[in-house]
């Protein structure tokens, strides 16, 4: 039997509405018609962050198309798909570290019958993680306390990108140059700073500073430094953070006991 050419890596799926449940079936399937059906499915490839994904597959029941949709699901069991990821095709990136990966795939037939959706995970149902030398750099990273990488920074309304250094230290960042124009950003780590991947661009990131600060878009040259400075950062950010929880309880208890003293 032919290949499954909807599995291509060409191949894009349709607009997906939020859930696969939600899909009726036809007068043909009711009627007992062949309901269009994949067979073999499969995902190749090293689930890395940095790393393409592939899937494979072989078209039965007057297949000519498949909608896809990939998805993380966490340790609890939470199933989130991810957006605008639709294709036959996915690059594996920090956001996937942790979580378990899968591709739902829904065949589609002529006048657009559906058959039912099929659902595989990736890395044989293991969490993501990072290859051994990317997790030994990342921690070498947070031990050390200091880190540094030539990025890009999108500024000005035309989105002009300008070559930065960003310096990721234990208790926050700073991005600073030596040309014009210039500039300099120094940013505490807190609850309210979020990194998060940009969709849309293969190796680009935001940070989501403090409250009336704008967000920062920043690229590097490779889909894989870009997620070795998201997890960096995000680590050094829950570190930062866990120390300034520590303090302020250490300070409520200070006060506390203080409080006593003035009484007894």
């Amino acid at each position: 039997m032919d290949e499954l050419d909807p599995c291509d890596s060409d191949a894009e799926g349709s607009e997906l509405s939020d859930s696969f449940d939600d899909r009726q079936l036809t007068a043909a399937e009711v009627e007992g018609d062949p309901v269009p059906a994949v067979e073999g499915l499969s995902i190749s490839g090293e689930a890395r962050p940095g790393r393409f994904l592939q899937v494979c597959g072989w078209a039965i029941n007057g297949t000519t198309r498949c909608d896809f949709a990939w998805a993380r699901c966490s340790e609890s069991g939470n199933f989130s798909y991810i957006e605008g990821e639709n294709k036959a095709t996915y690059l594996v990136t920090a956001d996937d570290v942790d979580s378990y990966l899968a591709i739902e795939v829904i065949p589609v037939g002529n006048g657009e019958q559906m058959g039912e959706p099929v659902r595989i995970f990736a890395n044989e149902h293991r969490k993501i993680s990072c290859d051994p030398e990317m997790q030994e750099q990342i921690e070498r990273n947070f031990f050390i306390g200091h880190s540094s990488f030539d990025v890009f920074l999108s500024v000005g309304c035309n989105n002009t990108w300008v070559t930065v250094k960003l310096v990721i230290e234990r208790e926050g960042f700073s991005i600073k140059n030596n040309r014009s124009p210039r500039i300099s950003v120094e940013e505490k780590f807190s609850p309210s700073i979020a990194i998060t991947i940009s969709n849309g661009h293969s190796s680009g990131f935001l940070i989501h500073c403090t409250e009336g600060s704008e967000s920062l878009f920043l690229a590097t040259e490779s889909s894989l430094l870009r997620d070795v400075i998201v997890l960096t950062m995000r680590l050094f950010t829950v570190r930062a953070v866990k120390k300034q929880e520590q303090r302020s309880i250490k300070a409520v208890k200070k006060w506390r006991r203080m409080k006593r003293c003035l009484f007894f």
